[in-house]
């Protein structure tokens, strides 16, 4: 057989090889692609869900907060601001997952300590989430919600007319429970101080997020303290958080 007749077939083997090849890899980078874009389609969705706003649950597991990322500390502190201008666009369960992991959350597990500190580390403030489909209690230790009442009782959670509008207000309590070692006064001193942390984490989440926020000393404490069933303990500040109304 002719020489060059064997190399013309030997180079024609091999550029079919080559052009299967070529068909193969982008075939896998194309699947690959797909799944990617999948994965990344129910990441997405779980972050913009809006169970919480639309459904009343008798509990219900936030989403795994998001402790990385955000606006630099400076930056924040340069961005905090109270705004009393609220539009009625919700929140997704990702963000209010994230808000309250700021707030109090737990941020080292091998001790469950908290992102704000406390006196004596008594962990004495409780957060209650006011949404339009109720009022849950928040377990930073399970990042957990379990309901305290259902409905709508935004407007209740401050005198301000703007609570009715701002889609998350959050209600902090002070658990006088978990003071025991302190004499009246001094609980009323500490989880008055205590507090003041977990509001100025609020601030600095929603600088981070272009989210609007004012934390509220005029509210009504005694019905507040009724609606969330707080016996042994004191109601101290109510704290609107929202998208600003244009």
């Amino acid at each position: 057989m002719d020489k060059g007749k064997i190399v013309y077939q030997l180079l024609c083997a091999a550029l079919l090889v080559a052009v299967g090849f070529l068909v193969w890899s982008n075939k896998q980078k194309s699947e690959a692609l797909e799944s990617a874009k999948t994965v990344a389609t129910d990441v997405d969705k779980r972050q913009t869900s809006y169970i919480l706003e639309t459904v009343t649950k008798d509990s219900f597991d936030l989403p795994y907060p998001k402790v990385v990322g955000g606006m630099p500390i400076q930056e924040a502190f340069a961005a905090r601001a109270t705004n009393r201008n609220f539009s009625n666009q919700p929140l997704s369960d990702q963000q209010i997952s994230d808000l309250l992991w700021v707030a109090n959350g737990v941020n080292r597990a091998e001790s469950n300590m908290r992102t704000a500190p406390s006196a004596r580390n008594c962990q004495e403030i409780d957060i209650y989430v006011f949404l339009r489909s109720g009022i849950y209690k928040y377990d930073a230790l399970r990042n957990y919600l379990f309901l305290i009442k259902g409905g709508d009782h935004r407007r209740e959670a401050g005198k301000n007319t703007f609570f009715k509008d701002a889609p998350v207000a959050l209600v902090f309590a002070a658990d006088f429970e978990k003071m025991s070692e302190y004499d009246q006064e001094a609980k009323t001193f500490y989880s008055a101080t205590d507090v003041g942390f977990v509001s100025e984490n609020v601030y600095l989440y929603c600088a981070s997020n272009n989210l609007s926020t004012c934390v509220c000393g005029f509210i009504d404490r005694e019905s507040l303290a009724l609606r969330i069933g707080l016996r042994n303990g004191k109601v101290l500040l109510s704290q609107a958080i929202g998208w600003e109304k244009e």
